[in-house]
């Protein structure tokens, strides 16, 4: 069989693009006409621009230069060397390694992403949500046999051809730098953008007129519109814009800076991922994979300035963010990269008791919390102050879902809870509630008035608070002969009938609707013979 060797060279004669080959041993001119050319009358042309002597005998070493219209073009399959998420070729779930046809198309959910190697080694990396077809793909002048002893993979390929068409959304491009018959293609409704060997982006909307844009990170492009009757060349750094409304000539637009990122945090503690851009980075596009080079892309958002970006689905472990503003006629800028932490999971319990912005007492108080089925143990801590610097409690491991501790200080308290897995793997904290303990009520005092007519019941409490007060005729306030609802700390009923010991208590409500816990019982003594001596003796006694 009568093959050539590549040289990976090419030339113009006559305006036109040329592919040289070297016969080997192994050729024959029958061979040649059949597998290489587009005819075996080709061969009578091949033989005139090389000014053979003799056209019906070729030798090893010669050197054969071919015009590229006069080379056999046959189909090559790019390859998905990547997939992220939700990925469809054609109707089919998308695996690695998958072969894509002309024709084919692979279509990216909002969280999932591919990387296409197109026959000639260039990438082309598909973020989340678009959709994007392999509209040719040809080698050009490709020998049909294996090539010879001391032969390159690429003195055997012969010239790649190719080009995509984006539907939807974006692409990125690292086109490689070799030899091609014509510069691979990106082709929107709108666009044509061609490249024989660089890195740029492109992207296009069908809602906003249809409108497609180009930026170049390295190397240079020519962006035309689609009917090519207008376009212009870009360099690294420069970008370009067209659409439907409009058929001016595309004008080159500096990319803007990288957006400063030095504020977002390295390290969330929730599924769900919460970061604001900095309002004087305008509007940005974020995107969020799984590697370095965003070859495993699972988010894809754009950001208003000041705006909430919010990423949900993510496992816990190292990511990669990047950001990129978006200028004039929607231009992309420079990229600015960092990585994170997601620390999420196990997810912290549910908090019980106390509630947020409880009050209670001071005194013992219950913590209880609904435990984390993976993991069951928890690490509580309670601290007075938001930033837990000032730990009161410190516990690891408490199994049970609830815990009890002794606070005496009133005051405002902080707590939080950790879950901690079987293996010792402890989450992240829960956001942090707050409870607030109050004093007890002051011990009541009590004496006779001046007349001789009433009580006097007397005790500290905070202006503007209502009290509860009551009297009874035993410990468990059970028999209550008087109670009342007063706006001040001072109460004067009148002094019982009947002789015999009685019991006084109090509670404040305060102007939160706090409503404390009853005063110590003050117990007291009326005499039998009627007369007016009250005998007061102040006694703790416990309500039933």
């Amino acid at each position: 069989m009568l093959a050539g060797s590549l040289t990976g060279s090419a030339a113009l004669a006559a305006g036109e693009p040329m592919l040289e080959f070297r016969v080997v041993k192994q050729d024959t001119l029958s061979g040649l006409s059949r597998t290489v050319l587009v005819s075996p009358r080709a061969w009578r042309e091949v033989a005139r621009i090389n000014k053979l002597s003799n056209p019906n005998l070729i030798r090893p070493g010669q050197v054969l230069r071919i015009p590229a219209r006069l080379l056999r073009a046959r189909p090559v399959p790019a390859t998905l060397v990547g997939v992220t998420g939700d990925v469809q070729v054609g109707t089919r779930a998308a695996t690695p390694g998958m072969a894509i046809v002309e024709g084919e198309a692979v279509q990216t959910s909002e969280n999932g992403s591919a990387v296409i190697e197109l026959a000639d080694r260039s990438r082309v990396q598909v973020p989340p949500s678009s959709l994007a077809e392999l509209a040719a793909s040809r080698q050009v002048g490709t020998r049909a046999s294996a090539p010879p002893n001391g032969a390159s993979a690429n003195e055997s390929a012969g010239w790649f051809t190719g080009s995509l068409r984006l539907l939807r959304g974006s692409v990125e491009v690292f086109a490689t730098k070799v030899l091609r018959l014509k510069p691979l293609e990106v082709v929107t409704p709108t666009a044509v953008i061609g490249v024989r060997g660089t890195h740029y982006r492109v992207s296009f909307d069908e809602e906003a007129n249809r409108s497609t844009h180009s930026e170049v990170v390295e190397g240079k492009v020519r962006f035309d519109r689609a009917d090519r009757a207008t376009g212009t060349d870009l360099t690294a750094g420069f970008g370009a814009q067209a659409d439907s409304a409009v058929s001016t000539k595309p004008v080159a637009t500096k990319m803007l800076d990288a957006p400063d990122l030095s504020a977002v945090p390295r390290r969330f503690e929730r599924p769900l991922v919460r970061l604001t851009m900095p309002e004087a980075n305008g509007a940005t596009r974020v995107q969020v994979a799984a590697d370095p080079a965003f070859n495993a892309t699972v988010s894809d958002q754009r950001a208003e300035a000041g705006a909430e970006v919010r990423i949900d689905g993510l496992a816990d472990g190292d990511w990669s963010l990047r950001a990129r503003r978006i200028g004039e006629r929607g231009i992309e800028g420079r990229d600015a990269t960092i990585s994170f932490v997601l620390k999420a999971r196990p997810e912290p319990p549910a908090y019980s008791a106390p509630r947020s912005d409880a009050k209670q007492a001071i005194g013992s108080v219950e913590f209880a919390w609904a435990q984390n089925v993976e993991a069951p143990n928890a690490r509580i801590q309670v601290a007075q102050d938001a930033e837990f610097s000032s730990l009161v409690i410190d516990q690891d491991n408490v199994p049970d879902g609830h815990a009890r501790a002794e606070l005496t200080a009133p005051g405002t308290y902080h707590w939080r809870l950790a879950s901690i897995r079987p293996d010792g793997d402890h989450g992240p904290y829960g956001d942090p509630q707050r409870f607030e303990l109050r004093a007890m009520p002051a011990p009541p005092a009590g004496t006779v008035s001046s007349d001789g007519k009433s009580l006097v019941f007397k005790w500290s409490g905070r202006p503007g608070d209502r009290q509860l007060v009551e009297l009874a005729r035993d410990p468990q306030f059970k028999d209550i002969i008087a109670r009342d609802e007063i706006d001040s700390a001072e109460w004067q009923p009148a002094v019982p009938a009947s002789s015999g010991r009685y019991y006084f208590r109090y509670r404040s409500v305060e102007s939160d609707g706090y409503v404390s816990p009853y005063s110590e019982t003050l117990m007291l003594d009326v005499p039998r013979d009627g007369r007016l001596f009250l005998l007061l003796l102040p006694l703790l006694v416990l309500a039933l």
